[in-house]
């Protein structure tokens, strides 16, 4: 008796065939089970009957754009779980309307089969594919999301190549959104604690503060292949008592902006205190 795994399934939306093409040829040689549409209203029907693992959508569908899609895929309790990953072009859409949006991760510029494969497989490492309806259950656990604190709490991760620190910041902020979001750079690993929208807490390379704030900034920008990932909850997580940023999203980024263009913020140097 086989004790094979169950291949995971990816819907792809696009209105460019020949992108669908590609990406379908790619994705069944890499052993997944493949369909698509260049209509997101027809995809929308199928998902009732066969749900994906994840959805890929182009910016652009045949009758609308692929946030509006998502926001559509959010809305749905049946489907509002499904990982969704946007392939916006050289014309990426604002950070806030993907966060508010629900995306799960954005690719921004030229379509590049390897880059969009490779965002997939990380997509899918939290999701345990679907079995085939009457076959018996696989073996490993079942289906898996990445774990949310609450009803519509959504997970927002994609690399610095497409998003620079600040604007995840500022979208997490006008979100008004509590949770951690945690970084992985090539000079180490840091984290940001937002306490309904407001930065209180931030830690990298043994700094903590604003001078931690300011080295992960510049950091990130030098740092295309870094990638960073936020994960809601309804409250701080326990043992985040201690703030040590108590001035507004606004304030620190500007500030911080001065800082990386006089060459103090690689340094860590703390940023001078507020004027009163």
């Amino acid at each position: 008796m086989s004790d094979a795994r169950p291949l995971a399934k990816v819907l792809i939306v696009d209105a460019d065939p020949a992108k669908l093409q590609a990406l379908n040829a790619a994705l069944t040689t890499a052993a997944y089970q493949v369909t698509s549409a260049a209509s997101a209203s027809f995809a929308l029907t199928t998902l009732e009957r066969d749900r994906p693992d994840l959805i890929v959508s182009g910016n652009r569908t045949e009758d609308m754009d692929g946030v509006e899609f998502c926001s559509i895929i959010r809305s749905d309790p049946t489907t509002h779980d499904i990982p969704f990953l946007l392939l916006s072009g050289p014309t990426r859409p604002t950070p806030w309307a993907v966060a508010q949006a629900g995306v799960d991760m954005l690719v921004a510029g030229d379509f590049v089969v390897s880059t969009v494969l490779d965002r997939i497989s990380k997509l899918l490492r939290h999701v345990a594919p679907q079995s085939e309806p009457g076959a018996p259950p696989p073996a490993p656990p079942p289906r898996v999301t990445v774990p949310r604190a609450e009803a519509g709490a959504r997970t927002f991760e994609g690399s610095f190549g497409v998003l620079d620190l600040t604007e995840v910041t500022q979208a997490i902020a006008l979100g008004g959104k509590t949770g951690r979001l945690s970084l992985e750079l090539t000079a180490g690993e840091g984290s940001l604690l937002f306490d309904s929208g407001r930065v209180v807490h931030a830690e990298f390379d043994s700094r903590t503060g604003e001078s931690a704030f300011a080295a992960m900034v510049s950091a990130a920008q030098s740092d295309p292949e870094g990638t960073f990932r936020f994960q809601p909850s309804a409250e701080l997580p326990a043992g985040s008592e201690a703030r040590t940023i108590h001035r507004s999203v606004d304030q620190l980024l500007l500030s911080i902006a001065s800082e990386i263009d006089e060459g103090r913020a690689a340094a860590g140097v703390p940023p001078p205190p507020p004027r009163t």
